[in-house]
């Protein structure tokens, strides 16, 4: 029993240093958060960090691969309850939760936009594969479950697929919607031509990309019959 307990308090440590780095992180850029500023925030020693993440990337970036799990879950129990997908309800799920990212989810977003660029550079590459397979599994389960629902509108590739679509979608209009601000800062100027309505372009760019994609795999279908 003290062995249970120990490690649930241990997961609860962590889950707190975790959220903590996400509080910081909706006020700040990454670069301004420091470990001892997250340490302070959450009432615990520097060094206790450390026990759990031996970056600050590798914090970050367990927090955005364990946070897109959850997001995954979420969308997975959504579909579940749908008795059927047809082409129609998925471009409206896609368009849904590509509200919710943005809205729910900012944070998340962010950090996304930065995995690459800054985060890889010193996270654990061990761990953060362990935490992608896991990531991947989630969306091949999404996958099966969209191509069953839908009775094979797509493979379960394709559907995974979607959701890495509207990643890079979103990603992308994030980073231009920054230029009114530097360092996470605005700035005393203001760009009309560069404006960016973030969640309105996002979900009109993926219901684009829909549009063309399903319009693409029916013409190759009549290409293929004729």
């Amino acid at each position: 029993m003290p062995n249970i307990h120990t490690t649930q308090q241990k997961q609860a440590k962590r889950e707190l240093i975790m959220q903590v780095a996400m509080q910081l992180f909706a006020k700040q850029s990454y670069t301004q958060i420091t470990m001892k500023q997250i340490a302070d925030t959450a009432g615990v020693a520097k060094g206790t960090i450390f026990n759990y993440f031996a970056t600050k990337e590798d914090l970050f970036m367990s927090i955005l691969l364990e946070d897109y799990c959850k997001f995954f879950t979420k969308i997975i129990e959504l579909v579940k309850q749908q008795s059927e997908v047809t082409q129609s309800n998925l471009i409206e799920l896609m368009i849904s939760s590509t509200r919710a990212l943005i809205n729910k989810h900012a944070e998340l977003v962010r950090l996304n936009a930065i995995r690459g660029p800054v985060l890889e550079g010193k996270a654990n590459m061990a761990e953060t594969i362990k935490r992608r397979n896991e990531l991947y599994a989630l969306s091949h389960e999404l996958g099966e479950l969209l191509a069953v629902k839908s009775k094979q509108l797509l493979t379960p590739g394709q559907f995974s697929h979607l959701f890495i679509i509207q990643s890079a979608i979103i990603s992308g209009l994030l980073n231009m919607s920054s230029l009114a601000s530097f360092n996470h800062q605005e700035v005393a100027l203001t760009y009309p031509d560069f404006a960016i309505d973030l969640v309105g372009e996002a979900e009109a760019q993926m219901r684009y990309y829909l549009t063309g994609f399903f319009k693409e795999q029916t013409d190759n279908e009549t290409s293929t019959n004729s």
